[in-house]
């Protein structure tokens, strides 16, 4: 009865287990989208950042040159003469600081492009990130539920087990306290079957007894009244008439008690017949009455109501042949006395 209750704790558990292992994927998952994309972005703003510098040297750079030019130009201007070899030679440089400047420039430009799809996959992850994160709370709130669900459930099977055990221990205890009610009768009524069996043994050896004695006297009787007839006497001893009417009232005496106590084990062994189909239906009754409020895996128990059950069928016949009784006194034949 107590083996579904690891079964049940295990589900919850497990059911818990997974849950807690998807959360944690989810959000492992979410912080190494984030960090990346940090990194990425943070790179892109450091090579900007380099780029945006390197360009306003180079600006500046090309500012002085033009200013260093126009002053030179000036200067020529203000004295009229020409150009020095050093000036052609450094105004291919100032070429290729354009050339640069540009190349910079549009490389800036490339990594501002860059940067500005960074910015848009960040925002992308970022919403991502607000849809995983708003999925995993209402995991955790179905987790939540689906775990107080599970624990009212097991808490309420827990209070119905008791009740049952409680239920349970009760009627076995009511049954045991009938099948010893049986016991004790069955022994009872053995008790008395062997007395009563004692006592018509008895009766029948005191009424054979008493019927050869009765027999014997009424054969010295008979015998007597013959050699009296015969030699002309007749008279009688006075003491074998009274002996032969004590006989006879002892005889009567006997076959009346051994009636009353053939009626006698007849009314008890009736009444046993009585008590006995009462308490087979108590039994039944009490035994199957709730065989089908108990679960298909209490097998024991049906078992034992069914091994309890045989019992009492088997238990309750008694053994040894049936007395029969008849209901009229057993009567005495008495051979005629012949009185001359």
């Amino acid at each position: 009865m107590e083996t579904g209750s690891p079964g049940l704790n295990m589900k919850p558990q497990s059911l818990q287990l997974v849950l807690e292992k998807q959360v944690l994927a989810l959000q492992q998952q979410m912080a190494e989208n984030q960090a990346a994309s940090w990194r990425k972005l943070k790179s892109s703003q450091e090579a900007q950042q380099r780029q945006a510098t390197l360009v306003r040297k180079l600006q500046a750079k090309v500012l002085q040159y033009r200013s260093w030019c126009q002053e030179l130009e000036k200067h020529l201007e203000a004295t009229g003469g020409p150009v020095p070899r050093q000036w052609e030679m450094e105004e291919p440089n100032l070429e290729q600081l354009l050339i640069r400047l540009e190349e910079e420039q549009q490389r800036c430009e490339s990594l501002a492009e860059v940067n500005t799809e960074l910015r848009l996959h960040m925002e992308r992850a970022d919403v991502v990130n607000k849809a995983l994160r708003e999925d995993v709370e209402k995991l955790t709130v179905d987790w939540s539920r689906a775990r107080d669900e599970l624990m009212r459930k097991e808490s309420q099977w827990q209070m119905e087990q008791e009740f049952f055990k409680g239920y349970l221990k009760g009627e076995h205890g009511r049954l045991l306290s009938l099948w010893r009610e049986v016991v004790t009768f069955r022994r009872h009524f053995l008790e008395m079957k062997s007395a009563t069996d004692r006592d018509l043994t008895e009766l029948k050896a005191e009424y054979a007894r008493l019927s050869g004695s009765l027999l014997t006297c009424c054969l010295r009787l008979t015998v007597g009244t013959h050699s009296r007839e015969s030699t002309g006497s007749g008279k009688m001893d006075e003491s074998e008439p009274a002996q032969l009417l004590m006989l006879l009232a002892k005889t009567q005496a006997l076959e009346k008690e051994a009636h009353e106590r053939s009626q006698e084990l007849l009314q008890l062994k009736s009444q046993g017949d009585l008590e006995k189909a009462e308490l087979q239906d108590r039994v039944r009754t009490l035994g199957w009455r709730h065989l089908g409020s108990i679960p298909c895996g209490n097998s024991d128990v049906l078992i034992g109501f069914r091994v309890l059950d045989f019992k009492i069928k088997r238990g309750l016949e008694w053994p040894g042949p049936e007395l029969s009784f008849s209901s009229r006194a057993p009567q005495t034949r008495v051979p005629a006395l012949r009185c001359g």
